[in-house]
């Protein structure tokens, strides 16, 4: 059987969060969501929302920061604030899962957050969503991300992306006419 992956990335985002919630709970499709605690700060009943949903909500950091500009002092303080900042959102603990901010990351960066018991995760498919002032058209998103998909994939998207929102669900869909299910980030740490 073939499985991906959903995760989406610098959320949440007050606009395109929302839509990209409702349809993943209207399929009954699993994501991981890595946030910035800037912006859950700003929206927590989108965090309470996607744990309600049986969501995973990871860290992307509290300021997003250049892990390789920022000293490990700081990163690490960025960390644990984005971590204390869930727990006073939620009353729970932030899932253990980790995605440094623009792929960006050192080997002590990546040593600090497997010490803190933290799983840090990439991706295999991507594409350019990511800037909010220029986005790409569908057809760019469908050409970029239809072709490339594959077995095992872990898909990055923009939780912050007018793009993502208008084409998950035709995307979605297409994934699944091809064959595609939904995985999680969990069941890839439990198979090890």
């Amino acid at each position: 059987m073939k499985s991906l992956v959903l995760t989406f990335d610098d959320g949440p985002d007050i606009r395109y969060t929302p839509v990209l919630l409702d349809l993943l709970k209207h399929e009954n499709i699993p994501a991981t969501f890595f946030v910035v605690g800037n912006h859950a700060g700003n929206h927590p009943e989108l965090i309470r929302q996607m744990i309600a949903d049986g969501h995973t909500v990871g860290s992307h950091t509290m300021s997003h920061k250049n892990a390789l500009l920022s000293g490990p002092a700081f990163v690490r303080r960025d960390f644990e604030a984005c971590t204390r900042l869930h727990r006073e959102l939620t009353g729970q603990e932030m899932t253990k899962f980790y995605r440094p901010p623009q792929g960006k990351y050192s080997e002590q960066n990546l040593k600090m957050a497997n010490d803190m018991g933290y799983h840090t995760f990439f991706w295999s498919l991507a594409y350019v969503d990511w800037y909010t002032d220029k986005q790409p058209t569908r057809e760019q998103a469908f050409d970029k991300l239809l072709p490339r998909i594959h077995p095992g994939a872990i898909v990055l998207l923009h939780s912050t992306s007018s793009t993502n929102a208008e084409i998950l669900d035709e995307l979605l869909s297409k994934w699944e006419a091809s064959g595609y299910t939904f995985g999680t980030l969990e069941e890839l740490v439990q198979a090890g």
